[in-house]
């Protein structure tokens, strides 16, 4: 998506992209793109089931968009 939004912008277009990484970061207390590595990571994930249960969903709602294509 961020390769399609610099062909259709321009170069420029990631001043745009990087002050609202860093809008977000400073909203969510990251200090640093090093600090956020790893924290989706599910050994990070206080409940793993959970963790597991929202990646299966995300897999059935990729390939019911697959199918519906096709």
């Amino acid at each position: 998506m961020l390769c399609s939004a610099l062909l259709r912008n321009g170069i420029n277009h990631l001043r745009y992209v990087e002050q609202g990484v860093r809008e977000w970061m400073e909203l969510h207390e990251y200090e640093s793109v090093q600090q956020m590595q790893g924290s989706m990571s599910q050994l990070r994930c206080p409940d793993p089931a959970v963790f597991e249960r929202a990646q299966y969903m995300r897999a059935v709602k990729s390939l019911q968009h697959v199918l519906v294509r096709g």
